[in-house]
């Protein structure tokens, strides 16, 4: 019976790549900021290809009616629900700064 051998290839160290966006982070106004961090969760949240906040998370467009009808609807791990939180009330404040 031959022995089988397992490899296993370790994640490439990221620290660096994330040292540099958060540098870039940090050089953003507060608003980009916001607006930054809701995008990257509405990437993680979206329900799908087309829907308000996959459209968000790519282009910046927030139909805020359809992206807050989409974050009530979602069912997100527990450790995630903080994230839908932050991100509803980003689509809030945005919603009521357009008006």
């Amino acid at each position: 019976m031959t022995p089988t051998i397992t490899t296993t290839t370790a994640a490439p160290d990221q620290s660096e790549r994330a040292s540099q966006i958060v540098d870039l982070w940090l050089t953003l106004d507060v608003e980009a900021q916001h607006e930054t961090l809701a995008r990257l969760i509405a990437a993680t949240v979206h329900p799908g290809p087309g829907s308000a906040l996959e459209r968000f998370a790519g282009t910046g467009h927030l139909d805020h009616q359809s992206a807050l009808e989409e974050v009530n609807a979602a069912r997100v791990p527990l450790e995630q629900e903080d994230w839908l939180d932050a991100l509803g009330r980003y689509i809030l404040y945005a919603a009521g700064a357009r008006s």
